[in-house]
């Protein structure tokens, strides 16, 4: 598979994909008939190249669903630190959930992902030609497989952005292009994946055979099971209204009922969402995943062994060349440079992370220590000093973030604010610190559990013995009669930084709830904007850019922008 995958960055220029939204289709740099005269360069060709294409889109790079998805959360912040990472006020504003259609990260999300299905719609319109002339049974695979990771990209796009285009052709113009509404692409990502189930492989995406990474059976159940879960939000057209505000006991009700009458007809059977999430699950751990009997091995140097890792990226800093600013964009550079990297010293987890951990409390959640770096940092048994020259030694104080300080706060408080990113081991043994040998991690075995709980709960059932496998595994006490506080608890407890904490808050109703970190009045640079206090649900998608709509005026804004 590396050799795969490494020929499809060699031959990738053969197929190039458009670069602005549906601005030009992809054309072929070479006789179509050359580029498919085998099934290695059938693969490299259609769906390898698309792999590679998105290596640094989803997770881990500066902009990309994973920024938007953590930083505009109650887990994460990039606060500013004086004259550092204010930037115009855009990381600040993410989080205040005052960004606009002018917001730079939302606008490259928004293409990054068009790109992406830009080329999956020419590599499935190109399979389709030689399928129809005759072609052999791996033709209409790989077209599946290709059509399992658009379908994927739908479902992020709904997430995000709600209303949008739905192009599924290469020869898709401009003029063509129309606004579909959210329930329609939850419905078309939901329908394309049941179709796929059947012909996607069942095999591993560990570093062990073909599929390392690539899309299988069990990933296209966990992005099933995603789907199930945020049905009742995905399929509501209006959610301005007010319903997907005002907290969990507000919320909650409306969603659990909703999910009920949702149907999903899968494997030849109906079910209502909460039942499809659970039976996902099953298949799943059918196809073998299971937990890693240790957390941290999930995402070590040698995490692509991890039997509970269900969809990956691979990375090695030589074949995989994934960018990945895990590290980089938290650690401040004392602490960096003591394991030979860079340190930017920039986000770090909120005070509200740090409450539902029980930071400093007999409570504390042992996943705290496996995932922060706070107290005062030592390598290899060495005391860092804070490198300020003042005598003091680096010590985070994950109880002193702010949204903005001012460059006449205090620096060492300044400076020293905020619990760190530990969750990743830190690798320093490639060429270039931005390449790491961690696998980057999309989709775990522990979420498809979780997932599972939340949904028997919701059926009124009880979700306690997933729960505490998943609690167990890491030394957490047992819990009994968990509620849906406790799994959107555990949730942020397990998946911290993995990319998925404002949906699951959109869900269950707190995304745009005042927290400890962000209220009205809170202090803050004035470039960033007020928060909103958002009492409708507007903000629980994000604006589409600015620039799409003028490039297609068939395009209207999100209510609310």
């Amino acid at each position: 598979m590396k050799k795969i995958i490494l020929a499809s960055i060699v031959l990738a220029g053969f197929f190039s994909g458009c670069s602005d939204f549906l601005e030009e289709n992809p054309k072929s740099g070479i006789p179509k008939e050359d580029a498919f005269e085998s099934s290695t360069l059938v693969y490299v060709n259609t769906v390898a190249t698309i792999y590679s294409s998105f290596q640094n889109y989803l997770y881990g790079s500066t902009d990309n669903i994973h920024y938007l998805q953590e930083f505009s959360s109650d887990s994460w912040i990039l606060p500013g630190r004086g004259a550092d990472w204010v930037d115009g006020g855009k990381h600040q504003a993410m989080f205040l959930h005052s960004y606009d259609v002018g917001h730079g990260t939302v606008a490259t999300t928004w293409n990054q992902l068009y790109e992406v299905i830009g080329k999956c719609n020419t590599s499935i319109d190109d399979l389709q030609e030689f399928i129809d002339a005759g072609g052999e049974d791996f033709l209409l695979e790989y077209q599946y497989e290709v059509r399992t990771i658009r379908a994927i990209f739908y479902y992020f796009l709904a997430d995000i952005f709600g209303r949008v285009p739905l192009v599924t052709s290469s020869q898709t113009t401009m003029s063509e292009v129309a606004q579909s509404s959210r329930s329609e692409v939850y419905q078309f990502a939901l329908d394309e994946l049941i179709e796929a189930i059947p012909y996607l492989a069942s095999a591993k995406c560990q570093n062990s055979g073909l599929y390392y990474g690539r899309m299988t059976k069990a990933v296209g159940y966990m992005a099933i099971a995603k789907l199930a879960l945020n049905s009742p939000v995905f399929t509501k057209d209006n959610w301005t209204d007010g319903t997907l505000v005002g907290g969990i006991d507000k919320v909650a009700p409306w969603v659990t009922e909703q999910g009920k009458n949702i149907q999903i007809t899968l494997d030849g059977t109906t079910r209502n969402a909460w039942e499809t999430v659970i039976y996902c699950q099953q298949k799943i751990a059918e196809e073998g995943y299971s937990l890693q009997p240790n957390f941290i091995d999930n995402f070590t140097k040698t995490n692509d062994s991890s039997v509970e890792n269900i969809w990956t990226q691979p990375s090695d800093g030589t074949t995989y060349l994934v960018e990945n600013y895990n590290q980089k964009r938290t650690l401040h550079s004392q602490h960096a440079g003591a394991y030979n990297v860079e340190g930017w010293n920039g986000a770090c987890s909120t005070v509200e992370q740090m409450l539902v951990f029980g930071y400093g409390t007999e409570n504390q959640d042992p996943r705290l220590d496996m995932t922060f770096f706070h107290g005062e940092i030592s390598v290899n048994g060495q005391v860092l000093p804070s490198g300020l020259g003042d005598g003091k030694n680096l010590v985070y104080n994950p109880m002193s973030v702010i949204v903005n300080f001012e460059p006449t706060d205090d620096d060492y408080t300044m400076k020293m604010a905020g619990a760190r990113l530990a969750k990743y081991e830190i690798d320093n043994t490639t060429s270039d610190d931005l390449y790491h040998n961690n696998d980057k991690v999309y989709w775990r075995y522990a979420d498809a559990l979780l997932m599972a709980a939340e949904a028997k709960i919701r059926l009124g059932q009880s979700g306690d013995m997933e729960v505490n496998m998943v609690r167990d595994r890491v030394g957490a006490s047992s819990k009994s009669g968990v509620t849906l506080k406790d799994i959107l608890d555990e949730r942020m407890m397990e998946f911290s930084y993995e990319g998925m904490r404002r949906q699951d808050q959109v869900r269950f109703g707190t995304y745009a709830e005042a927290i400890a970190d962000r209220y009205v009045g809170v202090k803050h640079d004035r470039s960033a904007g007020d928060y909103p206090d958002d009492k409708t649900g507007y903000t629980t998608v994000f604006p589409i850019p600015q620039t799409v709509i003028q490039l297609n005026t068939n395009l209207t804004q999100n209510a609310g922008y």
